[in-house]
């Protein structure tokens, strides 16, 4: 099982430090390829006032030029606002200035406003987005394309062609999964549901990978949210409050939870409900190194996943040197446990 981080380079509220923010990130980036990871990723939105990055590529070559070795990708690019050929072009420059380390990790889109910006009806978004995979895939292989669908028209080969750049497919429900097996891509997960919830949605996607005959290609890459300290206490001192405030976002403002799965929402109604002794159970890797590790061990058990990609420091903190200091900590103390 391969380890990666996905940052979270915003500076709340309005970016004012957002330069600042940037080369934080390129050191823990440098921190975490000597630590022992084995990949770094960054998200993308648009239009968020706290500098949220609207377009992956220029830091996925900042990333690649001072790394040697690590994985650089996204989780998740949102593959409908842009235009296929751009993405498989700008894809096979990065991978290979890389040297073959990309791992391109795209995504449908939450927000209307942001369909808006792009003039992009939101109804139109999975044939698009299903239209805009099977073009970079085609790209990608070399093919001469001559492709005529409802949203695009393209005709013609891109060069040069990527060395090692891989594609994956983000999902958050069953149509979601059985579409990334469909076309045999690994499945980033999302960082939010239990351990219940990604079981069942990795049984469907494998599921699937063995109707389509997919199979050989499919991994599932596991995000999750986490922290390492001396105990518990220390995590939910210095870490929980942002992540809390974070995964209240994803419950109030786009509710993307599977309520059904995750009981623990029925008594929910504010911010203060995310209680972290019951929200960590079976979702976050939290703690000292050894309950770390047995939090992992559990997900590796239930999902078999080729990736553990992790985010520690949220958009509001913990701090720059918190973050160096887990990085160096999760590195040193408790990847070592899954290493041969």
């Amino acid at each position: 099982m391969k380890f990666g981080i996905l940052f979270r380079p915003q500076d709340p509220s309005g970016g004012a430090n957002l330069v600042g923010r940037w080369q934080e990130i390129l050191a823990a980036a440098r921190v975490a390829e000597q630590a022992g990871f084995d990949g770094l990723f960054v998200p993308e939105h648009h239009m968020m006032p706290d500098g949220y990055p609207p377009s992956p590529w220029a830091a996925l070559g900042a990333l690649a030029a001072i790394t040697e070795r690590v994985e650089i990708g996204t989780t998740i690019h949102l593959l409908p606002f842009e235009h296929p050929i751009h993405v498989a072009e700008h894809g096979a420059m990065v991978d290979i200035i890389s040297g073959g380390r990309l791992r391109l990790g795209c995504g449908l889109g939450n927000f209307p406003s942001e369909f808006e910006l792009y003039g992009i009806d939101p109804a139109s978004q999975v044939s698009r987005f299903e239209e805009c995979i099977e073009i970079v895939q085609r790209a990608w292989a070399g093919e001469e394309i001559d492709f005529h669908g409802r949203h695009f028209d393209i005709k013609g080969r891109v060069t040069p062609r990527p060395v090692g750049a891989e594609l994956w497919l983000g999902a958050m429900s069953e149509p979601g999964v059985r579409r990334a097996a469909r076309f045999g891509c690994p499945w980033p997960t999302d960082p939010l549901h239990n351990i219940d919830v990604m079981r069942h949605w990795a049984e469907v996607y494998r599921s699937a990978g063995e109707e389509y005959g997919t199979s050989p290609e499919l991994g599932v890459n596991l995000l999750r949210d986490g922290w390492v300290a001396d105990s518990l206490a220390d995590v939910e001192r210095t870490w929980w409050p942002h992540v809390r405030a974070d995964h209240w976002f994803y419950f109030k403002e786009v509710p993307r939870w599977v309520a059904d799965r995750e009981p623990f929402l029925q008594d929910v109604t504010e911010e203060e409900d995310f209680k972290f002794d019951r929200h960590r159970i079976d979702r976050l890797i939290v703690g000292n190194p050894d309950e770390c590790v047995a939090s992992i061990r559990a997900f590796q058990e239930a999902l078999d996943p080729n990736y553990l990609i992790m985010t520690f420091r949220m958009a509001s903190g913990p701090n720059h040197q918190q973050e160096l200091e887990c990085i160096r900590r999760f590195g040193t103390e408790v990847i070592p446990a899954f290493r041969p």
